[in-house]
C-alpha cells in the first residue's frame, strides 16, 4: 500500500494524465494523511468545487490515517533534519512524510518539496 500526498489527490480530482496513475494506485489500495483532508478542502474551496463530495470520495477510496500523537511528535523532531535535505519542505509536508514512514508506506507525490527524501515516488 502507498500513501498519497495532497498533490497526488489534486491531479486525481483534476482528471489529468497523472491523475490516471493515481487512480491505478487507489485501485490497488492506498492511504492518505488526515491532514490532506484539510489541504484538499482548501484546494476545492479555492477552485470553486464542492468540498464535501471530494472529501467523501477521498475517504471512500483511501484509508485516512489519523494525526496520531507519535506522528506529530516525530514530525517535530525530524523537521530540522528534513529541512537540511529539502530546504523548502514545510511542517504539513513533514507530517505527511512522517505518516508514511511510521506506517511503512511509500509516499506518492508530485510536490518537489519532497525531492531527495527516501521512500518517495514522484508521479509524472
Amino acid at each position: 500500500m502507498k500513501l498519497l500526498d495532497s498533490s497526488a489527490w489534486v491531479e486525481y480530482f483534476k482528471g489529468t494524465p497523472t491523475g490516471s496513475n493515481v487512480k491505478k494506485i487507489l485501485e490497488e489500495g492506498a492511504a492518505t494523511s488526515a491532514i490532506s483532508l484539510a489541504e484538499i478542502a482548501k484546494w476545492a474551496q479555492e477552485n470553486g468545487a464542492e468540498v464535501m463530495p471530494i472529501i467523501t470520495q477521498m475517504k471512500k477510496n483511501a484509508i485516512v490515517i489519523s494525526l496520531e500523537e507519535p506522528i506529530l511528535i516525530e514530525s517535530g523532531k525530524q523537521y530540522i533534519r528534513l529541512r537540511k535535505i529539502q530546504k523548502s519542505i514545510g511542517m504539513i509536508d513533514v507530517i505527511i512524510y512522517i505518516t508514511a514512514l511510521i506506517h511503512g508506506l511509500q509516499l506518492i507525490t508530485t510536490d518537489n518539496d519532497f525531492r531527495g527524501l527516501p521512500e518517495t515516488e514522484f508521479l509524472k
